[in-house]
């Protein structure tokens, strides 16, 4: 249920949900046209303004840190949800935006930061209210993309059966400590690589279960402040709307794992 609750939530979040609210209100309500219209209005200019995106993102993401300025860690561990699993055929991974957490943990590795990489969670699509797995296997994984990539297949660990941020945070725990005998008492074990926006509740998450943890953030949605000052960045667009959505999500979902005990 708190899967289906996570997932369905998200679209009552949607700006362009509230916007149609405020329109369809002041259509059908004499009373409440003027203010309607007004907010809807007011709302729609907010939300699709590229530089206020860009500040709410330079706001909640994590700063990026320096390679060179990165400790060395026994294991990477990269959060899914970076990829386009509803694709067909299954011969290969159909790269998203996020995708940058599996590159990013490959440099890592070639720069000997971390000895391996555990990528975790569940990569086929599932279905909403029973969280299973609802289409074909892939037969070209994440595995096989990283050892094309040349990393070495005893250095590459798979966690398939979270389906959220705190499953990837608890199974980790489960698998670390059986598959690798991990001890939380030891430091510099453990880098989580995940988008930027995302890792504050990857963090707390993942220390909830009881591991101690660092965080490499990637995937950076923000631009600097100094490039985003031009009359271009004023015209509304459908991305700034987009990237609204997607941190207004995340901030909730933040709340939310907070509220109910997950973070």
């Amino acid at each position: 249920m708190f899967y289906f609750l996570s997932k369905t939530l998200f679209y009552f979040l949607m700006p362009i949900t509230w916007i149609t609210l405020f329109l369809l209100i002041a259509v059908f309500s004499k009373k409440w046209r003027t203010k309607s219209l007004k907010i809807g209005v007011v709302l729609f200019l907010v939300v699709t303004n590229p530089f206020l995106a860009n500040e709410m993102y330079l706001l909640w993401e994590v700063a990026p840190t320096p390679i060179k300025k990165v400790e060395n860690y026994q294991i990477g561990i990269v959060l899914t949800g970076m990829s386009n699993s509803g694709k067909e055929p299954k011969d290969r991974v159909y790269a998203q935006a996020g995708i940058d957490r599996l590159l990013q943990a490959i440099r890592l590795y070639k720069e000997g930061k971390i000895k391996k990489i555990l990528v975790v969670g569940m990569s086929e699509e599932i279905n909403l209210t029973t969280g299973e797995e609802k289409l074909p296997k892939r037969t070209y994984k994440y595995k096989d993309m990283l050892q094309d990539m040349c990393i070495a297949e005893e250095d590459i660990l798979i966690e398939s059966l979270s389906k959220n941020t705190y499953e990837n945070a608890q199974f980790s725990a489960i698998f670390l400590k059986e598959k690798l005998n991990y001890q939380p008492n030891n430091k510099n074990q453990i880098l989580v690589i995940t988008s930027a926006f995302h890792l504050r509740r990857a963090l707390g998450c993942f220390e909830k279960a009881g591991l101690k943890v660092d965080g490499f953030s990637t995937d950076f949605m923000a631009n600097e402040r100094k490039n985003m000052l031009t009359l271009l960045n004023l015209i509304p667009t459908e991305d700034a709307m987009a990237k609204w959505g997607k941190i207004i999500h995340e901030i909730v979902g933040y709340i939310v794992y907070d509220i109910t005990g997950k973070l």
